[in-house]
Formats: structure tokens, C-alpha cells, sequence
């Protein structure tokens, strides 16, 4: 491994921790830079403590900030005229670059399978987050789906997640025990013997993280054997960080929305690697269904994780209040589970809204189909997306969508013709677009066939089959 220039910004304990963790992997840093003087010109775990004008007469490859005060301390960093890309701040960053410089003396010194099996090409799933109810694994699941059909073997990565919800059978699984493993080291051992296992294989990475990491690592040491199509699902920055720097082992770099293919190549892609990718949503070519008329209170449906983190389930409730307040008659009816459920499901026993809220759960992948035809208006609050698996199936089954303006939401909809389009954040905005259709019923009937016809003309031309078998034969050769 080529020798690599590295401080440590705060000398605490995170420092220490840091400074312990990067000597686990054969990386030992120049020294400490702190603000405090009377930690400067002392040592501190054998290395020199140096103040932060240091900085501006030695040449140095990053400074990973290991304090608390990240943003101060990177703004003090830029005032000091470095690099913003020198400087690299947070838990996942640090290891996505650790692991990036580590690779190539991990590679040499650990071959794990000095003669690895070889069997048919194999495709494997990156489920890091464990076979849970999601966007991103229900995608996977459907797609793994049709490569079976195709006669196409392959696996699942995922780990001991005990919140598991939604397990599928179409692939056996690879389970990695991530909590018995005393160094995160092992997690990466695990996986790229899984992977070593399964060559050839091309590895279909969802997240930017430990698998993914691993994928890469495996691709070093068996570059003729491993091919990796990271798919960006979401408009997040360690996605963009991650996929851009490790794009040399990347055979394909796979968006789901335009803003995500502009801010990738903006963080240095390269265009050549990289593909739109496009949900396959059910969708008939005509639309049999009806909409609320008259005084029938609206029907308003949610289907996604019900958490406060991305999703803000909590201003569902709060735009419940504020309809009730101005006199809406409304059905709200929300389909999914998560860590807000039991906290959404209170809230609405505390302010009487059981015949307005009606908390479904789980529902069936089979039956979101039926669900969303029963629906007027596709509303969420979401604060970030990739591309919304459900905007596009409820749009298929004619609800209006009422959303924010999030990664995806401008693919689909267009403001004031197949829906409505909000600024993040903006509950007044929303509240009033759901007031306007309720006024205007007839809009619902109107904005709802545009919205069926938009996915329709979309699918028609589509064909997840041929796309997939095209795709995996192309990084092959390519």
C-alpha cells in the first residue's frame, strides 16, 4: 500500500479511538492538530500534537475530523485555505476512505481463496440492511424474481438483523453476523468469502457501505472474477461520496432520478459508467376506478416506512390536525411499519381521530395495487428520496400525488397537471394542495388519469427482462 498523509484533528477520545482503529489496519498518521495550547507540542499516544497553522506548511493527503465540533472545526479548516476535499469528517466517511487506501495492501496480504470455486455467473444482492420491509428490498426482491425466471443463480448478502419483515425465499441468503464480530476487519472477511464462494458473480450493491466496501475489496482480489453494478438509491450524500471514489472498481454506477445523475457526475463519476435506471411498475393500460364525489370525505393514502428520520411520519398527523381544523372530511389511510408506528397509532387515539386515521400495517406486495385504486390523493413529507417506488405505483393506480419536492418527485410529476409538487418542509403548502382537490373533486378524476398515463407511457416501452439480461452480458464484456 503506498504510504498516505494523514492528521487527526482533536487529540480526545475520539481521537484516541480513531488513532487505535487506523493502526488496526496498518495506517499510522502523522500526528494530532488540536486547538488547545496546552495539548500543542506535546505528544499524545506516541504522536506529535501540533496546532492547526501546522496545516499550512506540510503536504498531507486528508485530515479526518475526530472531534466533536465537526462543523466549527471544518469551517475553521476552509478558513485555513485547505481543500474541502481534504478534509473528512464523520463515522462513515473516515472508513469509506480508510477502507478506499487500505484496499490494495488488504489485497496482496489477503487473498482469501487462493483458488476460488468457479462455477455459472451468479448474481448477488447487497441487503445491508437486512431483509427488511423497504423500497430498496422489495425492488431487489422483484428483480431477483425475474432473473430466476431467466435460470439466472444468485445469492443475498445481508446481516443478523433481528428486526427482519419481510423475508424472501427466491435466493438463499448469506447472513453475516456482524454483532459476534469482535473487529470490524471480520465484517469484511465474511463478505468477500461469501463473495469467493459464488465466483463469478456480479455483486448489485445498494448501499454504500460495509458490503459494498466488501464487493470492492473482493473485485481487487479477483478482478477477472467479479463484476459490481452500484445502484444509487437515494439522494444522499454518502452515495455520491462512496460510488465516485471508489468508481474504479465500479462496472456500472446505476441512478434512479436526473437530479441524482447531475450530482453524480458533479462529484467526479465518470459518464461513462453511469445508466438511468427505471421502476417497473405495474400499470393496465386502462384505468377502472373511481374518485370521492360530493360530500364523501377524501380518501387519503400513505404506503412507505412510517419513521420520523427521511420519511417524517410525524407531519402526517399534523396535517390530519390542520384538515380537521378547516373542516375537511378525510380518510387517511396508512400502509407500512416502522418506528413510529406505535407513537403515530397513540397519537391518534390522544386526539380522537380513529374514524379519520386508520393505521394498516404491513401490507402485501401483491396488494398495493388494490390499495392505492382505493385511494384519492398519494400524499408524503418526505425530507429526501431516490426515486419513490411508491409515488410511481400509486400515480399507475390514478391517485393524485401531493409530495415534496424531493429526488424524483419532478420525473414524475409535473406541478399542477398530474399532481403537486411542495417545498420539503412546507406543511401549509401541502395542507393546501389536499384543500384545493377537496373543493375541486373534479380535479381528482382529471389529474388522476394524467397521472395513470404518465407511468403508462413509461412501461409500455419498458422491459426489465431484456434490460437486466442486456446489462449483465454488457459489464462482462465491457
Amino acid at each position: 500500500m503506498a504510504k498516505w498523509k494523514i492528521y487527526l484533528f482533536g487529540a480526545g477520545k475520539q481521537g484516541k479511538y480513531w488513532l487505535r482503529y487506523l493502526k488496526s489496519w496498518g495506517v499510522k498518521p502523522e500526528g494530532f492538530i488540536d486547538n488547545s495550547n496546552a495539548l500543542q507540542g506535546g505528544v499524545c499516544e506516541e504522536l506529535p500534537v501540533y496546532g492547526a497553522d501546522r496545516l499550512k506548511s506540510v503536504v498531507f493527503d486528508y485530515i479526518f475530523i475526530t472531534c466533536r465540533d465537526e462543523q466549527v472545526i471544518y469551517s475553521q479548516l476552509l478558513g485555513l485555505g485547505i481543500a474541502a476535499r481534504k478534509i473528512i469528517a464523520g463515522y462513515h466517511s473516515i472508513r469509506n476512505y480508510l477502507f478506499y487506501h487500505a484496499v490494495d495492501g488488504y489485497s496482496s496480504t489477503k487473498r482469501i481463496l487462493r483458488n476460488p470455486p468457479q462455477t455459472c455467473r451468479k448474481v448477488l444482492f447487497d441487503l445491508q440492511n437486512g431483509m427488511v420491509l423497504g423500497g430498496v428490498e422489495a425492488w431487489s426482491y422483484e428483480l431477483a424474481g425475474v432473473l430466476r425466471k431467466q435460470g439466472i443463480e444468485g445469492a443475498y448478502l445481508t446481516i443478523d438483523n433481528t428486526l427482519e419483515t419481510s423475508i424472501d425465499k427466491t435466493y438463499p441468503a448469506y447472513k453475516f453476523r456482524y454483532n459476534e464480530c469482535a473487529e470490524e476487519r471480520e465484517r469484511i472477511d465474511l463478505c468477500v468469502r461469501a463473495i469467493a464462494k459464488n465466483l463469478p458473480c456480479t455483486i448489485i450493491c445498494n448501499f454504500p457501505q460495509y458490503i459494498f466496501w466488501s464487493a470492492c475489496i473482493a473485485k481487487a482480489q479477483y478482478p477477472e472474477l467479479v463484476r459490481i453494478i452500484a445502484v444509487q438509491h437515494n439522494d444522499d450524500q454518502p452515495y455520491y461520496e462512496a460510488y465516485s471514489l471508489w468508481q474504479e472498481y465500479l462496472d456500472r454506477c446505476m441512478v434512479i432520478s436526473s437530479l441524482m445523475k447531475d450530482k453524480q457526475l458533479s462529484y467526479g463519476m465518470s459518464r461513462g459508467k453511469m445508466m438511468c435506471l427505471d421502476w417497473v411498475i405495474p400499470c393496465d393500460k386502462h384505468l377502472e376506478r373511481t374518485w370521492s364525489e360530493g360530500n364523501v370525505p377524501l380518501r387519503i393514502g400513505y404506503a412507505g416506512r412510517v419513521t420520523v428520520t427521511q420519511k417524517r411520519a410525524d407531519l402526517l398527523m399534523e396535517a390530519a390536525l390542520r384538515l380537521r381544523e378547516l373542516g375537511i372530511e378525510f380518510c387517511l389511510s396508512v400502509a407500512g411499519t416502522g418506528a413510529y408506528s406505535e407513537m403515530l397509532s397513540q397519537k391518534v387515539q390522544e386526539n380522537r381521530l380513529e374514524k379519520c386515521i386508520k393505521i394498516m400495517g404491513y401490507i402485501d406486495r401483491k396488494n398495493i395495487p388494490d390499495f392505492w385504486r382505493g385511494q384519492d390523493i398519494m400524499v408524503s413529507c418526505s425530507e429526501w428520496e431516490g426515486h419513490s417506488i411508491s409515488q410511481a405505483e400509486a400515480m399507475a393506480a390514478g391517485a393524485v400525488p401531493v409530495i415534496t419536492d424531493v429526488s424524483g418527485a419532478r420525473d414524475d410529476v409535473i406541478d399542477g397537471c398530474n399532481g403537486f409538487v411542495v417545498p420539503v418542509g412546507d406543511l401549509n403548502r401541502l395542507v393546501d394542495r389536499i384543500c384545493y382537490l377537496d373543493q375541486n373533486r373534479d380535479m381528482l378524476k382529471c389529474m388522476g388519469i394524467r397521472a395513470h398515463d404518465t407511468i403508462y407511457e413509461r412501461q409500455m416501452h419498458g422491459n426489465q427482462a431484456a434490460f437486466w439480461d442486456n446489462l449483465l452480458k454488457e459489464v462482462w464484456v465491457s
